[in-house]
């Protein structure tokens, strides 16, 4: 696992942040969903279908995070499981690969149900109980599960199974099931909604989607409510995912960073280096086109590492790129 997974499922398993994701994909915006009510569970997804035979088909995958959401009265009462699958490039198997997520948590719970009902001992009242495992009547939770785009570029791929589906003979469409994704994209979202958001996620929404424009980036980090105060973990998302690099100075503590003091510190840096010019076309591009003007000045990418204190390989991809 890279360090682009790691610090964005570190980011995203933060209950508040969590929360302020699915309010504004099931709400928009509104506070339905507290962060104390969330509790998480193992992203492990495993299940062996027609496992009684003995002959099943084990599967397992890995979500990036999963919680529990209890009612608001007791908050004891389950009632919704929420996934999040962070996709730092578009996907194009992502209706696929969500459905086969939704379809393990499905099968896990009813799964458990037969597991606790063979626990007790307690096979139903007819062949259709025993042979089902559940009971007639009973429920299972639903599942919903958020696909977030933390690429610089807007998401291209498919957002649903009937886009992925060659279907020659149209008479067949009601027939054939779909599948849709439900996907959170800071390049999709409206100007007003990425004010919306109760925590530094909107932040971090800005830089991807406005870091190759200066100007519409300052002009959205200066007015953003968290400008003065962002979580070193968003600062981990947005650093890995657009090759940006924030100046120590402007990290206040151990905890928070002030971007409007980092934006600043940021053009200076550029122009000491002498390189404004290159700054100019894009804060976040940052580093990574730091990094391309160094070399076309005739750095070479060992020279740029020690310059930079970037791995030798990252600074030749970031070039590769550039090239591209």
């Amino acid at each position: 696992m890279g360090k682009k997974d790691i610090y964005a499922k570190q980011y995203i398993g933060n209950s508040a942040v969590f929360a302020d994701l699915f309010n504004m994909l099931l709400y928009q915006g509104r506070q339905e969903i507290r962060p104390e009510l969330l509790s998480p569970l193992d992203p492990v997804e495993t299940a062996v279908p027609y496992g009684k035979t003995g002959k099943g088909l084990a599967l397992e995958r890995i979500r990036d995070q999963i919680k529990v959401l209890s009612s608001g009265e007791d908050g004891k009462a389950a009632y919704l499981l929420l996934g999040i699958d962070a996709q730092a490039k578009t996907h194009y198997a992502m209706p696929v690969r969500n459905m086969l997520y939704d379809s393990l948590s499905y099968t896990k719970q009813v799964e458990d149900l037969g597991r606790l009902h063979r626990q007790e001992h307690d096979y139903g009242d007819g062949p259709e109980e025993f042979l089902s495992g559940i009971h007639r009547g009973e429920r299972i939770l639903p599942v919903i599960t958020a696909v977030l785009n933390l690429s610089q570029e807007a998401w291209d791929g498919p957002v649903s199974l009937r886009e992925m589906l060659e279907i020659r003979d149209r008479r067949l469409e009601p027939w054939i099931q779909d599948y849709k994704i439900h996907l959170i994209d800071p390049h999709r979202m409206r100007e007003e909604e990425l004010e919306l958001f109760r925590t530094d996620l909107g932040m971090v929404f800005k830089w991807l989607r406005y870091g190759k424009d200066r100007e519409k980036l300052e002009r959205a980090v200066r007015k953003d409510r968290h400008a003065h105060a962002v979580s070193r973990e968003a600062i981990h998302v947005i650093e890995s995912h657009t090759n940006s690099r924030f100046p120590e100075e402007a990290k206040k503590d151990e905890e928070e960073v002030d971007m409007c003091l980092a934006l600043d510190m940021m053009m200076e840096e550029a122009k000491a280096a002498g390189v404004s010019q290159g700054f100019s076309q894009g804060v976040s591009q940052g580093e990574g086109h730091l990094i391309w003007v160094m070399h076309q000045n005739g750095m070479t990418a060992s020279e740029i590492s020690r310059v930079t204190e970037k791995d030798k390989e990252e600074v030749e991809e970031i070039l590769k790129e550039k090239k591209m």
